[in-house]
């Protein structure tokens, strides 16, 4: 039986382990494409900008400005940095990828970085740490479920009990 692959998919989630050096310490910007990279937001040297110039104005909207962003004031904002001829559509795009993998939230036509119940508003060390390791934790959860069974099918095989067989002697009929 052939494996439906791609429709088992749920989800994909990329994290690199990056040498936080002092270069990148630097400046904001090599900050925030640091982070992109190493979210798997972004790849190494990509050439599309849109993603990490959208991830960049949220995070000064949400942290600089402290305002839970609309489309709008997205779009003013990227226009504003002077180096985004990002489309809305294309804009609306990454931001549901965001959103899909757990870093950002809408409410009411308002973007903002998702947050445990347990942390504050505004705190995106905690928004890495709970939409990363929340997504991370269900992967991993099933495939040590997948593992359980597997190795339970092992123990099942080596263990499965020998049927006894009564073989019952007819007597010749006469």
């Amino acid at each position: 039986m052939k494996m439906p692959e791609s429709q088992l998919i749920e989800g994909e989630m990329i994290l690199r382990d990056m040498q936080l050096s002092r270069d990148v310490r630097l400046t904001k910007a090599s900050l925030v494409r640091w982070l992109a990279l190493a979210m798997g937001l972004v790849s190494p040297n990509e050439s599309r900008t849109t993603m990490l110039e959208l991830f960049d104005a949220l995070i000064r909207l949400q942290f600089e400005e402290r305002t839970d962003p609309d489309i709008r004031q997205i779009m003013d904002a990227l226009r504003d940095s002077g180096n985004s001829d990002a489309t809305e559509k294309a804009v609306r795009y990454h931001l549901l990828r965001l959103k899909t993998i757990g870093l950002v939230d809408r409410r009411k036509g308002r973007y903002f970085f998702a947050v445990s119940p347990l942390s504050e508003k505004y705190d995106l060390p905690a928004t890495i740490d709970y939409a990363l390791k929340r997504r991370s934790e269900m992967a991993i959860s099933k495939m040590k479920d997948a593992a359980r069974e597997l190795q339970e099918s092992f123990a099942r095989r080596r263990q499965q009990p020998v049927e006894v067989v009564q073989f019952i002697k007819k007597k010749p009929s006469t």
